[in-house]
């Protein structure tokens, strides 16, 4: 599912290494001048806050917490476990406020196939913004490559691309979202979001 981070109005320290808007850390990452910075990693999300329509995603609407998200580790490799997200938090260069699109692409998920889901939101310029993708039901559990992107008026500022694996090939990263939010979806909230 989806999940648009909290923004938070100023820029603050991102813990650990961040790409400047001029480097390409590897051959899976596009950055256009407009990005100030951006980490790629894993996250582990509050609460569910409001949600929002967004008709070009499988479920038909994202999740806006309420409260900033913890990205609890760095990386483009994600496993596929119910509960944890991954993505990206980055910072626009000043130079003036946008809406941005993103769009997720992914191996198919049934039932449907889908491999494309997009959402729109807006960023302050110079503000910290998080946008990720977590795995709220079984039938987005698919490895293979991922990527995030993101544009605005149609010009791409970001390509990011992951590798979700499955969850037994990666056993250091299965407790990284334990005893929080992620892993406390009740059956109500997980068959809200197919």
């Amino acid at each position: 599912m989806a999940r648009h981070g909290y923004k938070l109005a100023c820029p603050a320290l991102v813990a650990g290494f961040v790409l400047s808007g001029t480097a390409q850390a590897d051959e899976h990452v596009i950055l256009s001048a407009r990005i100030a910075s951006l980490t790629a990693g894993l996250f582990c999300a509050p609460e569910d806050g409001d949600r929002r329509a967004a008709p070009d995603t499988m479920a038909g609407w994202i999740h806006v917490p309420d409260a900033p998200v913890a990205m609890v580790a760095e990386g483009q490799v994600a496993p596929a476990l119910i509960g944890l997200g991954f993505g990206v938090r980055y910072t626009l260069r000043d130079g003036g406020d946008a809406f941005v699109r993103y769009t997720v692409t992914h191996p198919p998920m049934p039932p449907t196939g889908i491999t494309t889901q997009s959402w729109e939101s807006f960023v302050a310029s110079g503000s910290i913004d998080t946008t990720f993708f977590q795995f709220d039901v079984e039938e987005e559990l698919q490895p293979g490559d991922w990527g995030f992107a993101a544009s605005i008026d149609g010009t791409e500022i970001f390509n990011v691309g992951f590798t979700v694996r499955p969850a037994a090939e990666l056993p250091g990263l299965l407790g990284l979202c334990q005893g929080g939010a992620l892993l406390s979806l009740n059956q109500t909230d997980r068959a809200a979001a197919s």
